[in-house]
C-alpha cells in the first residue's frame, strides 16, 4: 500500500484583520512624546522626518567578515557621538529650561488626570440631582 499524502486540500490563509484605532487611545496618543525635543537634535538632523531618521541614513557597504550588529553599533556610537556634541555646545540655562519643560509636562498629566477626576465627581453628582428632581415630578404627577 501506498500512501499519499499530498492529497489533502489546502485550506486558505485569510487575509489578516486590522482594526482601527480607537478613538479614545487616538485621544490620549501625543507622538511627540516619543521623540526628542527639536532643540536636543543635532543641527544637521533638524527640520527631518524624526520618525523616519533609523531609515535615512544609506547602507554602508559591509566588509568581508564584518556582521551587521557591529556596523549598527558603530551607527548608534556615532549618534551618541553627535548627540552628546550637541548638548555640549547647549547653555547650561538651555538645558534646564528644557528640563523644566520636561517635568511641566509630567505635572500637566496630574493635572488633567485630577480635574478628569473632579469633573467625573461633578457629574455623578449632578446624575444625582437629577433623578431625585424626577422622582419628585413622578411623585407629583401620581398624585394629580
Amino acid at each position: 500500500k501506498v500512501m499519499h499524502a499530498y492529497y489533502a486540500k489546502e485550506s486558505p490563509i485569510p487575509p489578516p484583520v486590522i482594526m482601527p484605532p480607537s478613538p479614545m487611545l487616538s485621544l490620549m496618543f501625543n507622538p511627540q512624546e516619543f521623540f526628542l525635543p527639536e532643540e536636543l537634535l543635532p543641527p544637521k538632523k533638524r527640520g527631518r522626518d524624526r520618525s523616519s531618521s533609523s531609515t535615512s541614513a544609506l547602507p554602508q557597504e559591509f566588509k568581508i567578515g564584518e556582521s551587521s550588529r557591529k556596523i549598527s553599533l558603530e551607527r548608534h556610537e556615532k549618534q551618541i557621538e553627535e548627540f552628546l556634541n550637541h548638548l555640549d555646545e547647549l547653555s547650561l540655562d538651555r538645558i534646564e529650561n528644557i528640563e523644566d519643560n520636561i517635568e511641566g509636562l509630567g505635572k500637566g498629566r496630574v493635572i488633567i488626570q485630577q480635574d478628569f477626576d473632579n469633573l467625573e465627581t461633578e457629574l455623578q453628582e449632578t446624575r444625582a440631582q437629577v433623578a431625585k428632581i424626577q422622582r419628585k415630578q413622578l411623585g407629583i404627577s401620581f398624585i394629580q
